[in-house]
């Protein structure tokens, strides 16, 4: 039954993340048979988290910049193309380009994403949109609110206005992100970002990336605020984002080195 549990499992779930699931099961097991020995399960769940951990692989770096830029490229590839009342992939260019975008400035976790609604996690007042989530819908439970940048409010108006009207689901809906079925689900925007920046960059990025990206941004550009990246990625304290500030430091040092040794032979 454990096999079929974790069969039954997505096909992006990796070995980390199936072991935290069998840690789950295993505590729910001792809760429902405490006198049951569930050692054994113990034993599988180290293991698929300490292979998870040999296959981790070195991301291919990329930072906020890079991918906002890359979603307004397609933004505005989508509007130069968009004709009066036809429907078609431009419209979903458009819609996965400002997914993009809106994610490089708000990297909100995948579900968060996916329940965001117009009026009511999505709000337009005078000085544009901002986005407020309340406690319930973060994983944290940590309330967040995000005002958009002007840019971004202005590209949000137009898919809200223009773009989303013309999407055959998102009639009779008010979540965001909306494709010719209804609202899109977080496998669905997942599975198109990774498609549009594996096209774009060369390599794909999940939707977790963001974070990573914009803490790695912050860092380097900001590194004496850096521990603003708390409360921009919702983390309850700032030891989940100590690691993405040391790797910036690092990469932060190796260039000063590199400068300095190609200052020595420039000298020569």
């Amino acid at each position: 039954m454990v096999e079929r549990f974790v069969k039954f499992q997505p096909q992006t779930c990796g070995d980390v993340t199936l072991s935290i699931y069998l840690y789950h099961l295993w505590l729910a097991l001792k809760l429902v048979c405490p006198a049951n020995d569930w050692s054994w399960l113990v034993t599988i769940r180290e293991r698929l988290a300490s292979r998870g951990r040999e296959k981790r692989k070195r991301y291919n770096s990329v930072t906020s910049e890079k991918l906002y830029a890359l979603g307004v490229a397609l933004m505005d590839g989508a509007s130069s193309s968009i004709k009066p009342v036809t429907v078609s992939s431009v419209q979903t260019t458009y819609r996965d380009g400002l997914i993009i975008a809106f994610l490089a400035l708000v990297p909100l976790r995948r579900r968060t994403l996916g329940l965001l609604r117009i009026g009511e996690h999505l709000v337009r007042s005078e000085g544009g949109w901002a986005v407020d989530i309340p406690a319930r819908d973060t994983k944290s439970k940590r309330p967040l609110e995000f005002p958009l940048s002007p840019e971004l409010s202005t590209r949000m108006d137009f898919y809200v206005k223009k773009i989303r009207p013309q999407i055959l689901g998102a009639a009779g809906s008010d979540y965001l992100w909306v494709n010719r079925c209804g609202p899109m689900s977080e496998r669905m925007i997942y599975a198109n970002v990774r498609r549009r920046t594996r096209k774009a960059l060369g390599f794909p990025v999940n939707l977790h990336r963001f974070r990573h990206a914009a803490a790695t941004f912050w860092s380097i550009r900001d590194p004496v605020n850096v521990r603003g990246v708390k409360d921009l990625l919702g983390h309850a304290t700032f030891a989940m984002t100590e690691q993405h500030y040391i790797m910036a430091q690092s990469r932060l040092a190796g260039r000063a080195l590199a400068e300095a040794i190609n200052d020595l032979e420039v000298d020569r």
